[in-house]
């Protein structure tokens, strides 16, 4: 787990007044993520292979996620590649070798972008090990 995400969780745990509610936020946490990898999967049978966007600083609402196939991600790639944009370049790649050999009904994969970075999860969903790997 990255220094940042673990900031962010502990941070969210420090609000929580109780046992309970330390439960409850967590398994909220696990709801949202099992949403996720849910339109993950929609998407992924409709469009095909690609990754999931999340862009929390988005201006416009209906634009802070969205679905972007290999195709699309090839043509960021190539763009990024273009700019000499290399950190965001890596990244592109990665995720497109990741979702060329995902299974969707055992993983999933998002691409998340802030104002700081870009960074790409793939979460294993399937058993009880499930887990966020983050690249």
């Amino acid at each position: 787990m990255t220094n940042r995400r673990n900031k962010l969780l502990t941070k969210l745990l420090r609000a929580a007044t109780g046992e309970k509610e330390k439960v409850l936020l967590k398994l909220t946490i696990e709801r949202i993520c099992a949403d996720m990898c849910e339109f993950y999967s929609k998407f992924y049978g409709n469009e095909g292979p690609g990754a999931m966007v999340y862009v929390p600083d988005a201006q416009e609402e209906d634009k802070t996620m969205f679905y972007l196939t290999v195709d699309h991600l090839i043509n960021a790639l190539n763009d990024f590649n273009k700019r000499d944009m290399s950190g965001m370049s890596d990244v592109m790649q990665k995720a497109i070798t990741r979702a060329e050999a995902i299974d969707p009904e055992k993983e999933s994969l998002f691409l998340i972008q802030d104002k700081e970075k870009i960074s790409l999860v793939h979460y294993k969903h399937d058993g009880e090990g499930a887990s966020f790997i983050q690249m």
